[in-house]
């Protein structure tokens, strides 16, 4: 939790589940994304590991593992930015231009509950230049996250 005299919480594994727009640019097929992602109780220093999945209405799936940071804020918010390199599976019209894709996220969330949290995240996946087109998408998502045991 944030600030304001809470008490750290104890660390445990979490499923964060997503659902929103899936492409934001007129050039870039749009559909309803929904998201799949697993957050793992251990920590690298700062860093938080994570594995998830990202289809689309379109076809496309985005498999991905990585990480992300947690940095409680004031109020019960959570600020989370997020790496993750991945592998698209084309589908249609969701060719991203390279199989290898490169997810970089940010996640505001709030505490609804304990340990439930609620949260606005937007993400950008691109090949990072990698292949001869690189048309990225962005997808902007609500979502939830709940811990997997008590």
């Amino acid at each position: 939790m944030g600030s304001m005299g809470a008490r750290a919480e104890e660390p445990v594994t979490s499923l964060a589940i997503s659902t929103g727009q899936y492409g934001m640019r007129k050039e870039v097929p749009h559909g309803v994304g929904l998201g799949v992602e697993l957050r793992s109780p251990w920590r690298w220093s700062l860093f938080r590991p994570l594995a998830g999945v990202l289809t689309s209405s379109g076809g496309g799936t985005f498999l991905y593992s990585g990480v992300l940071v947690d940095i409680d804020l004031p109020l019960r918010f959570r600020l989370s930015p997020g790496f993750a390199p991945g592998i698209a599976l084309a589908g249609a019209g969701s060719d991203l231009g390279f199989p290898v894709e490169f997810r970089s996220s940010v996640e505001l969330s709030v505490a609804v509950g304990y340990r439930i949290r609620a949260g606005l995240t937007f993400s950008h996946i691109s090949n990072a230049r990698l292949g001869d087109r690189n048309p990225g998408v962005e997808v902007l998502a609500l979502g939830i996250s709940f811990p997997t045991r008590n």
